[in-house]
């Protein structure tokens, strides 16, 4: 696989992340409602609904944590997360709309390493 290719692939990768956590985000009640709906007249029903709402927490975190760790394709380093090494900061600045990564500099949905 050449770079630009290997560029594409953690695009694509990020891009299925992001739409995976906001889809997980938006269809949370709606899908809640619907499972309510359908098992709430059984004796265990609001059981099913808080599990199913818990499973649904977890995944969402799991798409979100996936989203903010996202591999810079060029250096490696997390793209939209830095830390500052500065005496004074001693902490992670943390930017999760940055168009460029923060350590790089390479320019977000990039082609290839320019």
């Amino acid at each position: 696989m050449t770079a630009p290719d290997d560029y594409a692939a953690a695009w694509r990768s990020y891009r299925r992340s992001s739409l995976a956590c906001w889809t997980l985000f938006v269809l949370f009640l709606p899908a809640l409602a619907l499972v309510n709906r359908g098992v709430g007249a059984y004796p265990n029903g609001s059981t099913i609904v808080a599990v199913t709402a818990f499973a649904w927490m977890i995944a969402f975190c799991v798409a979100g944590y996936r989203v903010s760790n996202f591999a810079c394709p060029r250096c490696g380093k997390p793209f939209f997360r830095k830390f500052d090494e500065r005496p004074s900061r001693r902490d992670w600045a943390h930017n999760p709309f940055a168009r460029r990564c923060m350590h790089c500099g390479l320019a977000k949905w990039s082609a290839g390493p320019r």
